[in-house]
């Protein structure tokens, strides 16, 4: 009884913040055009305080991605543009697998024993097959920008995989996004939409990488049965 009315109070507090964020005028504040014009004003602010920055502007990057509000790909811009390429990217490194880790355990808390019970018969094969090659598979989807944040998050949280496979995988495979976003943010007075960021040659890149690791692996199992 406890465990469920945790589980609504959590589901009470989401809904509340999205609903603040969407019915409120915030969502202004996360805009390309109002980014673009305080651009001076966040780096003074940032020189004039640079931890209390770091810190509100990491928690602020951590809140939007653990409930996958709109404006993360903004904040990795806005970072590279004020903290450098270096500091920049491990910043947004770090503050976006921190935020799909909690979207992950929410998930996982919320959904995880209801989905494996119901469906326990169709997920045995699933649930194999990400217990010995999840990390391909979570390496795969993060290497790919086109699926979406929250849906890797939400999925892979109903599937028998640990927290720190989730954190480092996803890490590593959320890098070279992060690398192209943060570097990108160098030239943010430059980008009138994010279009400009990803062409189809990058997303063909990305997705040509992400299928790496599942080929090297599928090869390596017909190597393994041949002998």
């Amino acid at each position: 009884m406890l465990l469920n009315n945790f589980r609504y109070f959590i589901i009470f507090c989401i809904f509340l913040l999205i609903s603040i964020y969407f019915f409120s005028d915030l969502k202004n504040f996360f805009t390309l055009n109002y980014v673009k014009e305080n651009l001076i004003n966040f780096r003074l602010y940032y020189e004039e305080n640079i931890f209390l920055f770091i810190l509100a502007f990491s928690l602020i990057y951590i809140i939007s991605s653990a409930l996958s509000f709109p404006f993360a790909t903004l904040l990795s811009l806005l970072s590279g543009y004020i903290f450098g390429l270096s500091l920049g990217t491990l910043i947004v490194s770090l503050c976006s697998t921190v935020g799909a880790s909690i979207a992950f355990l929410i998930s996982k808390f919320l959904f995880y024993n209801f989905i494996q019970k119901k469906y326990k018969k169709q997920l045995v094969t699933i649930n194999n097959e990400f217990i010995n090659k999840g990390i391909f598979y979570i390496f795969a989807l993060r290497l790919v920008p086109v699926f979406p944040f929250f849906v890797v998050n939400i999925v892979t949280s109903l599937l028998p995989i640990k927290l720190s496979t989730f954190f480092w995988v996803s890490m590593l495979g959320m890098f070279p996004a992060t690398l192209v976003y943060v570097n990108a943010g160098n030239e943010l007075s430059k980008i009138n939409s994010f279009s400009d960021i990803l062409s189809v040659q990058v997303l063909i890149s990305f997705s040509l990488i992400g299928i790496l690791p599942l080929t090297i692996k599928f090869l390596l199992n017909k190597i393994r049965r041949k002998n």
